[in-house]
């Protein structure tokens, strides 16, 4: 399945739009669609270069 994704390739770079190939939905699992979406403060340091990756949070076990 493709759909369009926003990728960030370095820090200080526009985000390109892209269509990437994706897995269909497995068993419960759902397909949605998305409309509309915005971009996290979060995800605006690591655009900017201001986080890397070794400061992403890693979710908890």
């Amino acid at each position: 399945m493709n759909v369009k994704a926003a990728v960030l390739y370095a820090p200080n770079q526009p985000l390109s739009i892209e269509e990437i190939e994706l897995d269909e939905p497995q068993a419960g699992e759902v397909l949605i669609k998305t409309a509309v979406t915005g971009v996290c403060h979060s995800d605006l340091h690591f655009m900017e270069g201001k986080w890397t990756l070794p400061h992403a949070r890693r979710p908890r076990p």
